[in-house]
């Protein structure tokens, strides 16, 4: 449950970013949408690879 938790909680974040983004930039509201809610949950796997990525040193030191 609490790694469900933390991942939407970090899809959501990451979704809020993309929609104040776009908000600045004077995005259309539809397109917005599809940017903030749909790609970032598209794009999920290439965003956990890198995350993994930049987070393997400090997982190696925990080891």
């Amino acid at each position: 449950m609490g790694r469900f938790v933390l991942i939407q909680a970090f899809y959501c974040v990451v979704g809020i970013l993309f929609f104040v983004r776009d908000l600045f930039a004077n995005v259309p509201m539809g397109q917005g949408m599809v940017n903030a809610f749909i790609w970032p949950y598209a794009q999920w796997p290439y965003i956990r690879d890198a995350g993994l990525k930049m987070a393997q040193p400090v997982l190696q030191l925990l080891q």
